[in-house]
């Protein structure tokens, strides 16, 4: 007797009963639900990955459009587990099958955040960067921008590193100022130095974001374009061309910062070298951050602790200088330059708008 030969599940056969499930006139999302999680494990333990994937999208598309966020979700998180599991990569049809869900997902409540993190876990591990996909981050930074949700969208924003969401959180940035009402430095600090902080530097959005952002305060219309002097070029090679003096003492440290960093040693050129007999571009960028430290005054921004971790941080990896000491510099940056001086208050009244 021939053996008998098993039948490959496919889509058409596996989805139609679960969906059915979310029919009018009584959809019972529980019960599709709890379906969707038991077809699609099995499938996943046969070695049927990408069909499970698949099935767990459009079941998950389907329960949030009916407003059941919660298990939308839920299963949308699973699709990206599976996907890790199964080691599939990231494209832009993968890429496709996330983001159409986190559309569908309601900010409110912490189902968004759920299927967030689920996501760039997913993208990290099978993507060629470590912290997550940049397109992803790029799109989780704008739906964040888009509800108003300033402080996510600026994490996602600097972790996609690419020049449209550094051009998107200049617009931010800008806003979330209160459009210059309030003293732009903070937010220009906290767009410019995570890309300098990077080994290497990340020139392309750091010069985009600054770029952006001071082209947005210097508006006629804005509330900030008294701060600015004049524009002189920058006579160098390096972005970007052009200098905007202001009366901020930290605008202008940030233009200068980001054209010394660019005529910094290569890459494996050692200390020794890269300092020769006159201390030479580290020289520079010591006597650069020691003088807009003092103009930034002792309670400005660039006297925060925070912020001068990120300089030191900056001066031991591109410049070679020796550190006076070190911790999670970039994380405290980021979690506690607005809550000191230099606009922190007003920073967190628009961040809880």
């Amino acid at each position: 007797m021939p053996p008998r030969q098993t039948r490959l599940p496919t889509p058409d056969a596996l989805l139609p009963p679960i969906l059915a499930l979310l029919a009018p006139p009584a959809p019972n999302a529980y019960s599709a639900h709890q379906k969707a999680l038991t077809t699609t494990a099995r499938l996943a333990a046969a070695g049927h990955a990408a069909l499970a994937a698949d099935i767990l999208a459009q079941v998950a598309r389907e329960l949030l459009r009916l407003g059941e966020a919660a298990s939308g979700a839920e299963l949308g998180a699973r699709m990206c587990e599976i996907m890790g599991a199964a080691g599939v990569g990231v494209d832009d049809k993968s890429r496709a099958s996330v983001t159409q869900l986190l559309a569908l997902t309601p900010a409110a409540g912490p189902w968004r955040k759920k299927l967030v993190d689920a996501a760039v876990k997913w993208s990290a591990a099978a993507g060629g960067c470590p912290t997550g996909d940049p397109g992803l981050h790029q799109y989780i930074g704008e739906l964040y921008y888009k509800d108003r949700l300033f402080v996510p969208a600026e994490q996602h924003l600097l972790a996609s590193g690419k020049r449209d969401a550094a051009a998107l959180l200049a617009d931010l940035m800008f806003e979330w100022s209160d459009k210059g009402a309030h003293d732009p430095a903070p937010y220009a600090i906290k767009g410019t130095l995570p890309f300098l902080a990077q080994t290497p530097p990340n020139i392309l959005p750091a010069t985009t974001f600054l770029t952006r952002f001071l082209s947005l305060l210097s508006a006629p219309g804005a509330r900030s374009h008294a701060l600015f002097k004049s524009t002189l070029p920058s006579q160098t090679s390096f972005s970007p061309p052009d200098i905007h003096l202001t009366s901020s003492p930290a605008l202008n440290f940030l233009q200068l910062a980001l054209i010394t960093v660019q005529r910094a040693p290569a890459p494996g050129v050692s200390g020794v070298h890269a300092r020769g007999t006159d201390g030479g571009v580290a020289r520079e960028w010591e006597n650069l951050v020691a003088r807009y430290r003092r103009l930034s005054g002792a309670h400005g921004v660039l006297a925060e602790s925070e912020v001068q971790e990120v300089l030191d941080q900056i001066g031991a990896n591109v410049f070679h200088i020796p550190q006076r000491g070190n911790n999670d510099m970039l994380q405290n940056l980021m979690g506690s330059l607005f809550g000191g001086g230099g606009g922190g208050g007003a920073a967190r009244a628009l961040g809880a708008r």
